[in-house]
């Protein structure tokens, strides 16, 4: 029951950087877990259904990867911002009435989408190319309805910066979908199917995850209580907008969001379509393309994107809380969380593109890709592993140009970057074959990322200084994997390659976090925000790691 305006909450949130933390921790822990047991289906399904399966599941995997983000990037964030802000000046009646209106928007959409998988899934196989791939269309065609519904509660979670329901629904997709995938595609296999069909198998433990994640979802909405969010000193008001004005809110945040999202995303649709074509151009046979298609899907594509995991999760959490200090006209609480955020995506990207393009031979071989595979595929990583950097620049600006209305600008940085992809694959695939591929992601990504910063010192205020968010992590990662890289050369001789790889990264990232540390890049006012953080700091000022705090950023 709502509260009379004027009443108090009793129960204060955390600080705003302890908040920011926890939601980081959380989403990077369950994306650890879901990117790990994904990669353990990509590894199942190379090894079961091989590189042609691969390509099947991939293609029809793709067509939904684009959907999914066309209709769930842009309302979720709006949703998160709209629910955030209203939270900051205690509307939860409000909060609940754009709850009601996005989940009305989302079944809409879902049904409508999931609906042309069907209806289409024949026309969409061979506009592609790929005939064989209606089947796996149309098996993957429910998840879209089961999807909206789990973004618009997620969306509603992280406006309250909650992530825990939003990290364990994807545990729960990923958990099914190698485990009932993974199983079908045996069972499949078993029985002599043809690969396209095995791959069919295989995509329905995506459609039974991401349903049962919906369960999930719904259920904890159902016993959320929405007075314990708020602060001591937020009195809660009864005040709502029209569904009218929230609806066209929501519309006029999400539409920019979305179609930033889904230009790159249709990049990757007519990726599908390009690559492929334009290696038989290049004179390969069609098995040939077929093979090298899943590798590069399966391996490269599944890899470079892996560090994600640790990237995604700063952006997520940072768009409700820049909202809500935005709103409270925080300036200097804004400006430290952009500051610590835009550093702690490069500390984290630099050291896992270098890792990535050094050891990309030895990674794929230790995860127990097929020999031939990795063979194939690593030269084509050690490319990609480039826009790891980008990526995390990109996901982060986003956040900040999202959290201060200017969701129309990555629009332009997302056209310039794949108007650069789409004609740089064009030519460098009909040239060089399929190094034009990862070649052209990684201009793409540059563009995209050049593009966004740019708008952000024009558009929302100043960034860390370069020493301490590129020279420094570059330095540090370059010294920690050239170490670690000097011990697999000589260890590997030694004993199995397997040991020497596990040992080596081990190596990188002691050696990565000792110069980090003596480079004080990371400050101890920093590290005090972090979710039990008491003994690792005094453990830190024992070895004299730890810098002075200080106000400047």
């Amino acid at each position: 029951m709502i509260k009379s305006k004027g009443d108090l909450v009793t129960n204060a949130p955390k600080s705003a950087r302890s908040l920011f933390f926890s939601g980081v921790i959380v989403l990077t822990v369950a994306n650890l877990l879901v990117k790990a047991v994904g990669l353990i289906s990509k590894i199942a399904l190379n090894r079961v259904v091989g590189s042609i399966g691969a390509g099947y599941y991939s293609t029809a995997y793709e067509i939904y990867a684009y959907l999914y983000v066309l209709s769930t990037s842009g309302l979720p964030v709006a949703l998160s911002i709209m629910v955030s802000k209203s939270r900051s000046k205690g509307r939860l009646l409000e909060a609940k009435k754009i709850f009601n209106i996005a989940i009305i928007v989302f079944l809409a959409i879902g049904f409508t989408f999931s609906l042309l998988m069907i209806l289409f899934s024949k026309g969409i196989s061979s506009f592609i190319g790929a005939p064989n791939t209606s089947l796996c269309i149309v098996a993957i065609a429910p998840t879209m309805l089961f999807i909206c519904i789990s973004s618009c509660f997620r969306g509603y979670f992280q406006g309250y910066q909650l992530m825990t329901p939003t990290a364990i629904s994807q545990f729960i997709e990923a958990v099914c979908k190698v485990a009932v995938g993974v199983g079908f595609a045996l069972w499949a296999k078993s029985k002599g199917y043809d690969d396209h069909i095995v791959a069919t198998y295989t995509l329905l433990g995506v459609t039974l995850g991401v349903l049962l994640g919906m369960v999930f979802l719904y259920v904890r909405k159902a016993l959320f209580k929405e007075e314990r969010y708020l602060s001591y000193d937020t009195p809660i008001s009864e005040k709502a907008k029209t569904t009218k004005t929230l609806l066209k809110q929501m519309l006029l945040i999400a539409v920019p969001i979305t179609i930033s999202s889904s230009v790159l995303s249709l990049t990757t649709i007519l990726d599908t379509l390009m690559v492929q074509s334009r290696l038989i151009s290049y004179g390969m046979n069609e098995v040939t393309v077929r093979i090298y298609y899943g590798d590069y899907t399966s391996l490269v594509i599944s890899m470079f994107t892996l560090p994600t995991i640790l990237l995604y999760p700063i952006s997520n959490a940072l768009v409700p809380l820049i909202t809500s200090a935005h709103e409270k006209n925080d300036i200097k609480n804004e400006e430290k969380i952009r500051a610590l955020s835009m550093r702690i995506i490069s500390i984290l990207a630099i050291p896992c593109a270098m890792g990535l393009g050094v050891f990309s031979h030895p990674i794929l071989e230790l995860l127990m890709f097929k020999a031939e595979s990795v063979d194939r595929a690593a030269p084509w990583l050690s490319i990609a592993s480039v826009s790891v950097l980008f990526l995390g620049i990109i996901a982060i600006t986003n956040a900040f140009l999202n959290s201060y209305g200017h969701q129309k600008l990555p629009i332009i940085s997302m056209i310039a970057g794949a108007t650069v992809k789409l004609t740089s694959n064009y030519f460098l695939l009909g040239k060089i074959g399929i190094l034009g591929a990862p070649i052209s992601t990684v201009l793409c990504y540059f563009v995209a990322a050049a593009f966004n910063v740019f708008f952000v010192l024009k558009r929302v205020g100043k960034l860390p200084r370069l020493s301490r968010m590129l020279l420094y992590p570059f330095l540090c990662a370059f010294v920690a994997i050239g170490v670690a890289a000097g011990f697999y050369y000589f260890s590997s001789m030694i004993i199995s390659s397997k040991a020497s790889t596990v040992i080596s990264i081990m190596i990188a990232l002691v050696s990565y976090a000792f110069l980090i540390l003596k480079a004080r890049v990371i400050r101890e006012e920093e590290i005090s925000a972090m979710p039990g953080s008491d003994k690792l700091i005094k453990l830190l000022r024992k070895l004299k790691f730890l810098p002075k705090n200080s106000e400047n950023v």
